[in-house]
């Protein structure tokens, strides 16, 4: 607990405390043998032994007697230092009302009921301190558990992000491979277009802009371009409000990839990518169908990545539809 807190809180339980046991001495001012200045000072007493006993029980900590260290996080030097504390205080607490005012009643008597309003109230004080402490320490449980899971998720985002980038890089590389044996120049723009991507890439960001995304997708597609001689358009439809919604990095490039992985590409069957917003907060990515009659060996790493990341950060999945000449993913933006 902050010690500003913790100062505050000493102070308006040893307020309360001290009200609670003044209310019956109110009630003596009504008889002529009882006075102000008496009852006041027993007030005054109330609160300076709950200030004290307060701050022991809520603010432990070791305590250094010369040589000898208590530390009163334990049960037993805590149960030691109340202990010869309360008898300590109880005796000085006596002997100055002795000193300064007359008992009304028989000095035995007085003794004993002063002794046993000072009991009630360091009892009490125990019970409430006590309070405090387990509700504290259940917070403070609380709250390492969601220190505990946002670490463990952050972790497992972290993996997540790292499975990516050497897939995207493996692809990029075997892409290369394949122009500078036929079209150097086509090469070197391609290059360079994975310069400007891998610079996104490279950018350690939990999430981006739906603009830079899209700024991104533009080089990605030109690589894309390269390899498959312009048979890729990419159409979009988006409403310029949600430029600054946020989304995962590479979202767009996973599912643009993954529409060129599963499907025919030719002068045939060019494939056609649309992008568009939808009101409700979703990025929808849709392709045609011309499915390839063999199919590429598929880890489904892709789109089990970007759910698990877009779920970590909107706590929203990736919503997947398979038409009959259609293939529609929507992500969720972040606003």
């Amino acid at each position: 607990m902050k010690f500003k807190y913790k100062v505050q809180l000493i102070l308006l339980s040893s307020m309360a405390i001290t009200i609670l046991f003044s209310i019956p001495r109110l009630a003596l001012l009504r008889l002529p043998q009882y006075e102000l200045p008496e009852l006041a000072a027993r007030t005054v007493y109330s609160l300076l032994f709950a200030l004290l006993f307060f701050t022991i029980n809520l603010d432990r900590r070791v305590l250094r007697l010369g040589n000898l260290k208590i530390d009163t996080n334990r049960f037993f030097p805590l149960l030691f230092v109340n202990a010869g504390l309360f008898f300590i205080t109880i005796f000085l607490l006596m002997r100055l009302h002795l000193y300064l005012f007359e008992p009304v009643l028989k000095e035995r008597l007085f003794r004993f009921l002063f002794n046993i309003t000072f009991i009630l109230e360091f009892l009490l004080i125990i019970l409430v301190s006590y309070i405090y402490r387990l509700v504290f320490y259940n917070q403070q449980i609380k709250m390492a558990n969601e220190v505990l899971l946002k670490t463990n998720a952050e972790t497992r985002y972290e993996v997540l992000k790292n499975q990516v980038n050497p897939h995207f890089l493996f692809n990029s590389f075997n892409t290369i491979n394949s122009l500078i044996l036929r079209d150097k120049e086509a090469a070197m723009n391609f290059v360079n277009n994975m310069s400007d991507v891998f610079r996104y890439v490279l950018e350690s960001r939990e999430t981006v802009t739906l603009e830079e995304e899209l700024n991104m997708l533009a080089a990605y597609t030109a690589m894309l371009n390269g390899r498959h001689g312009g048979k890729i358009t990419v159409n979009m439809d988006i409403d310029h409000t949600m430029l600054p919604y946020k989304l995962p990095p590479m979202a767009l490039q996973i599912l643009v990839e993954n529409a060129v992985k599963h499907n025919v590409i030719s002068a045939r069957h060019p494939l056609c990518i649309r992008i568009f917003s939808r009101g409700n907060g979703e990025l929808v990515v849709s392709n045609d169908l011309h499915e390839k009659k063999v199919r590429e060996r598929s880890t489904g790493l892709g789109l089990s990545n970007l759910n698990q990341r877009s779920k970590y950060l909107s706590n929203r999945d990736i919503v997947i539809q398979r038409l009959d000449n259609k293939f529609i993913v929507a992500v969720p933006l972040i606003q």
